[in-house]
């Protein structure tokens, strides 16, 4: 059972956003772009409160939040709130929504409503609805990024992680103590005694005595009396407090540790809710939502990495997660294809775009959706970026950082931009495709082989004139060359269907031909820029920087662009710099 999805309108920044929702939810965007104003949202859709004026999006409409419950179980309900609700279940789903009309609204004018299927309007509340939203989704824990950690684990509280964790190990105590848990209780009936029964304190009878006396005067008739229930081991544990120490000294109040130290024992002990959990079974209950602020914050990336992992256990034991994060290590790249990513628009608002794997679905067909998903997966950074720039593999993910860098003064990062690898070149249109449809809008540089093994048909007419001219070239010129020609008219490292090989590399003969067909190419390199690709003209990036193909080169230019922050010693700097304002 879990929210399969929440829709947020006129609340705070969400004009009208619809977050779908999993058992494992990572939420990214920018500083200010909402993604704590959805955690909220969805905290007061399962908790209500008053909303002050300035949660309101427009102070003159209603504030709306409606959440679907996917795979509703019903037998955790008593039989009149279950008889209530079950007219509304369709297909296992059941549809709320949480509405406050104004501004000046009390508690009491907050509705929740109920979606009818078969008449498709929404139904005031039926009788028991709020008590049902309760039992199927308790309290949801909401940990803020700013908040005072000691509120949530400092101190026992029936919803907080502490009182869940306590909660669990007074299971433990009653299960496997009972001589010393009826110990206990008959200890705390004899301090009953001294409160209620004949060895009662004195003081107590001369208090009520007096009380009496007092009432009489205005009621005569009516006595005084002062109970006190027997205390309960359960009791004890509720007026705990947590204290830490360190490897020196006595323990302090956790209050009294940095934000660091606090922050870490936070997550630490969430963590060990999920250890706890996952020992002790999972139990039916109802779906408890963990909302979470930037868990990440103050933790390294090791105790990030543990973090995530148990997040994702907890994922699996009646908990359905959700928390903002800004970093790649909290997603991991099994996730990134289902993380929401969210900004604003020109208006402030906030905007959620398409799942990577909503969109990633659409080209299953595509014989390269295999290499667009690695692709994507691998790149967890992309979703914590404005500007993605695909890649051909390892040779630009080296070089175009640094020159993006030496030609600007600023890394392409600082621009909120990310280089993307493609798992081969055959991948770069279907990820441009795939991330399009979730409303980036990216570039691709690549070879210039590319716009004869991979363009034509999609961004460029095979038959076009300057794909054609080229093409003849190599034929004209291959045996020249001593290149072999593939069955498509390109070089080949060898011969179809044989056991020569080519006497130099096929990119070795693109250059060749770019230095001969110079107009054909810079119209072919005009028609794939308008399509957002950039082909390099001479051949391959090495052609323009003027080294050979090989990795001790690479890096070698590398290190004296940062020494000297230039590109002058480049074959072809003015390129590169064409290059980067273009990127």
């Amino acid at each position: 059972m879990r929210l399969s999805e929440v829709v947020i309108q006129n609340f705070c920044s969400c004009e009208a956003v619809t977050v779908p929702l999993s058992y494992f939810n990572p939420i990214v965007g920018y500083n200010n772009s909402g993604k704590s104003n959805i955690l909220r949202a969805i905290n007061w859709l399962l908790k209500k409160s008053v909303l002050p004026s300035h949660m309101f999006n427009k102070a003159d409409e209603a504030v709306i939040v409606e959440g679907v419950i996917e795979n509703v179980d019903l037998t955790l309900l008593p039989g009149n709130q279950s008889e209530a609700v079950a007219p509304y279940v369709h297909e296992g789903a059941l549809k709320v929504r949480r509405r406050q009309d104004s501004v000046v609204s009390t508690a009491a004018q907050i509705k929740l409503d109920v979606y009818d299927y078969a008449t498709a309007t929404w139904k005031g509340n039926p009788a028991g609805l709020d008590n049902a939203l309760s039992v199927l989704f308790p309290e949801p824990l909401y940990i803020e990024a700013m908040e005072d950690a000691g509120e949530d684990i400092a101190k026992f509280g029936a919803k907080n992680t502490i009182g869940l964790l306590l909660k669990r190990v007074l299971e433990r105590i009653h299960a496997n103590n009972q001589q010393a848990v009826a110990a206990m209780q008959a200890a705390l009936a004899q301090v009953s005694g001294h409160l209620n029964g004949a060895a009662r304190m004195t003081e107590l009878n001369q208090f009520e005595t007096e009380a009496t006396a007092a009432i009489a005067s205005f009621f005569p008739g009516l006595s005084f009396h002062v109970n006190f229930a027997t205390p309960a081991i359960d009791e004890l544990f509720k007026s705990s407090t947590i204290n830490l120490s360190e490897a020196v000294g006595s323990s302090r109040p956790f209050a009294s540790f940095g934000h660091g130290a606090q922050r870490s024992a936070h997550m630490a002990l969430i963590k060990l809710l999920a250890d706890v959990n996952a020992a002790g079974g999972a139990n039916p209950v109802g779906t408890t939502v963990l909302l979470i602020d930037e868990p990440e914050l103050y933790l390294h990336p090791q105790a990030i990495e543990l973090l995530r992992a148990s997040l994702l256990r907890l994922s699996t034991q009646n908990f359905q997660v959700v928390f903002s994060t800004h970093s790649p290590l909290l997603v991991g790249a099994e996730h990134a294809l289902q993380t929401l990513m969210i900004y604003k628009d020109a208006q402030h608002r906030t905007i959620a775009r398409e799942k990577l794997q909503s969109a990633a679905a659409a080209f299953h067909a595509n014989p390269h959706h295999t290499e667009v998903i690695f692709s994507l997966q691998s790149a967890a950074h992309l979703l914590f970026s404005n500007k993605v720039l695909l890649v051909e593999g390892k040779t630009e993910t080296l070089l175009v950082p640094q020159i993006y860098q030496t030609s600007h003064g600023r890394s392409y990062a600082h621009d909120k931009g990310c280089l993307v690898s493609g798992a081969s070149s055959s991948a770069l249109l279907p990820m441009m495709q795939v991330l399009r449809a979730v409303g980036f809008s990216p570039k691709a540089v690549a070879d210039l082989d590319f716009a004869f093994k991979v363009a034509p048909a999609h961004v460029i007419d095979p038959t076009h004139a300057a794909i054609l001219s080229c093409k003849a070239w190599f034929q004209a010129n291959a045996a020249t060359l001593g290149v072999f020609l593939d069955e498509g008219g390109m070089p080949s490292k060898r011969e179809n269907q044989g056991s020569r090989f080519s006497a130099i590399p096929p990119a070795k003969a693109f250059e060749h031909m770019a230095a001969a067909c110079q107009d054909e190419v810079a119209e072919i390199v005009r028609v794939l820029h308008c399509h957002d690709i950039w082909l390099w003209p001479c051949g391959a990036i090495e052609a323009h920087l003027g080294i050979e193909k090989t990795a001790a080169a690479q890096m070698q230019f590398v290190n004296t662009a940062r020494q000297t922050g230039t590109l002058d010693h480049a074959g072809r700097a003015e390129d590169l710099h064409r290059f980067a304002q273009w990127m």
